[in-house]
């Protein structure tokens, strides 16, 4: 069943902009009202077709999760019309306010979000009790739906130690490359120079976002020092230094794994879609022998519980959360804690202990960044600026925004602290925001996020009525220096409203580096910058949805590392960032793309 949003998106959006941005109205209200709406449109329909009432319904495939992955797989496996496959998601179709990049702020605390957060942190997220917020989408297209639409393959060299773990050199990035140029049509800010380096013609459309005002003064500072600014996308040629950032964009609106490979086969009649379909477990029947076959899945859906069957394979890809709790709702976990949840236990695997995320921090000052003395943006609360984006999708509201004013990325880049001399994998990943707040309080701003790439620190993840969420932030001290009153000149300014920073050494030496292009480059001293006076504290973890391997380090089926063989469970993949061995150095929206892309080669070669 399709549920008819598409006119939502071609015909509203413009009164939707216009609603959002030149109207007084409540928009998280707005929010609700959509979900609500989608939520009981779904319920009616599905019932009155009768879906998934009577006999169990069997399928070829079953997949759990629409996501980043879970999308590309649905349309992989379905595209030649031989597989019959039904698709669950636990959220709705996303909603259309969020095809405007504009308004991905509004995301938070909707039913689009799983609004998950960790356990307290010791070292982490002070400002918020030590509680830290773990965004993930809720809804088809996962996170894509509702992130910041960075475009980032992270390094080479990431797979290339993915394919060195494994034994399985298919994962190397000489491989891999292949298959994200497969699905990329690519249109960025390095286009005419890309070559070989980026595939033309496929699903997922690579933009850029056009208005980034100060980002030619940055990269005349940035070329000042020496660092070198290219294509970070591009492979070996290119892994050190700044890189003007691609967005899944498309003429000014998201494209996303829901617009890219799920809108355009909605009408498949070999693809079935249950929204808001929880799954709860894994149907497996016994062999002997202590070896299963995973048959089926039970899951909620509008308050009744059912079952389907899968004849070849049932495949998790429900995300760094939700497979991990799955398995372990199915028997297949830490046998202790399974005992200590009355579960019974299947296979004894360590299920959730392999969690990893990018810690960082914004480095602003109290009034927000490094301020100049004039002004690059202008007011997106304009008709002008409206007209400009409905006509052709540019101009400022073609960006991001907060609510003190309009706050692009302009830069996006890596750079390597004394500790790490590999410029193929530096340790440290940098954004550089422009911040312009429009008048009455017109000022300017830049300022810099910083985030450790390579995380040291191994996570947790439970589970009991809700998943417990522990990333042990900064809790390596090999990693941390804790600042009170250093000599480094970076302490000297970094000085918390808190009576200590604890700050990753390498975060604090490229920090150094940062703050010397800013305070000390002519180009920027030109323009009148001020020094930040005081810095807070915003240790958190970056919303770049890192993962978290329970030990199944790749889908399952791949060659050396079969776990369905090796942990006596035939019939069950898991293919989403869940099953990656190592975090990679950025943003995860990519790898867990190219994993669904590569799940379906695998699947569909008969491994």
């Amino acid at each position: 069943m399709t549920i008819p949003v598409g006119f939502i998106t071609r015909y509203a959006i413009p009164l939707v902009v216009a609603t959002l941005f030149l109207g007084d109205v409540d928009i998280p209200q707005q929010f609700k009202i959509f979900d609500k709406t989608q939520r009981l449109s779904d319920e009616v329909l599905s019932k009155a077709m009768g879906e998934g009432e009577g006999p169990p319904e069997s399928f070829d495939y079953i997949i759990v999760g629409g996501g980043s992955a879970g999308a590309i797989l649905a349309n992989r496996l379905t595209a030649s019309g031989e597989n019959r496959v039904l698709l669950l998601e636990a959220g709705g179709d996303p909603n259309p306010i969020l095809d405007v990049p504009f308004a991905q702020r509004y995301y938070w605390d909707s039913d689009m979000d799983w609004n998950y957060t960790t356990v307290k942190q010791s070292r982490a997220c002070n400002l918020t009790g030590g509680s830290c917020i773990w965004p993930r989408g809720k809804a088809l297209g996962g996170s894509s739906s509702v992130n910041g639409l960075v475009y980032n393959r992270c390094k080479p060299k990431d797979y290339d130690l993915w394919a060195n773990f494994t034994g399985d050199q298919s994962w190397s990035w000489a491989n891999v490359k292949d298959t994200f140029n497969s699905f990329e049509d690519y249109h960025g800010f390095y286009e005419e120079t890309a070559g070989a380096n980026h595939g033309y013609g496929g699903e997922m459309y690579v933009g850029k976002i056009d208005h980034l005002p100060g980002v030619e003064i940055f990269e005349e500072a940035v070329r000042e020092k020496g660092i070198p600014i290219g294509d970070l996308n591009g492979g070996e040629e290119f892994t050190y230094g700044f890189s003007k950032i691609d967005y899944n964009i498309k003429n000014g609106m998201r494209c996303g794994t829901y617009q890219a490979f799920l809108e355009p086969i909605l009408n498949r009649s070999n693809l079935v879609i249950y929204r808001y379909a929880y799954a709860i477990r894994i149907e497996t029947i016994s062999l002997g022998d202590l070896t299963y076959r995973a048959v089926g899945v039970t899951y909620e859906r509008h308050g009744a519980i059912r079952t389907a069957l899968a004849q070849k394979e049932v495949i998790l890809s429900a995300g760094v959360v939700e497979s991990p709790k799955l398995l372990l709702l199915s028997g297949i976990g830490p046998k202790e804690h399974l005992q200590e949840l009355n579960i019974t236990t299947l296979i004894d695997l360590p299920v959730g202990k392999y969690l990893q995320e990018h810690p960082g921090m914004d480095v602003v000052g109290n009034s927000g960044g490094f301020r100049f003395n004039t002004t690059f943006g202008k007011d997106y609360n304009t008709s002008e600026a409206l007209m400009q984006f409905l006509q052709n999708g540019t101009g400022p509201m073609n960006g991001f925004a907060y609510e003190t004013g309009y706050a692009p990325q302009l830069m996006g880049g890596y750079l390597s602290s004394p500790h790490n001399q590999d410029r193929s994998r530096p340790d440290v990943h940098v954004y550089i925001h422009e911040h312009y707040t429009p008048p009455p309080a017109e000022k300017e701003e830049m300022y810099f996020s910083v985030e450790l790439a390579q995380p040291n620190s191994t996570e947790l993840l439970d589970w009991q009525d809700k998943p417990l969420i522990d990333p042990n932030f900064y809790e390596d001290l090999n990693e941390v220096e804790i600042l009170a009153d250093g000599e480094l000149p970076a302490s000297k300014i970094i000085k918390s409203i808190f009576c200590k920073v604890i700050i990753v050494q390498s975060l604090l030496l490229v920090i150094e580096i940062m703050m010397d292009l800013f305070m000390n480059s002519t180009t920027f001293q030109k323009f009148g910058i001020q020094q930040m006076d005081r810095l807070l504290e915003m240790l958190d973890s970056r919303e770049d949805y890192a993962l978290l391997p329970p030990r199944l380090h790749l889908p399952h089926g791949t060659k050396q590392h079969c776990s369905c063989c090796r942990f006596k469970l035939n019939n069950l993949r898991v293919i989403d960032a869940s099953v990656i061995p190592f975090v990679p150095s950025g943003n995860t929206n990519l790898p867990a793309m190219l994993i669904g892309a590569r799940g379906a080669e695998i699947i569909l070669s008969g491994q």
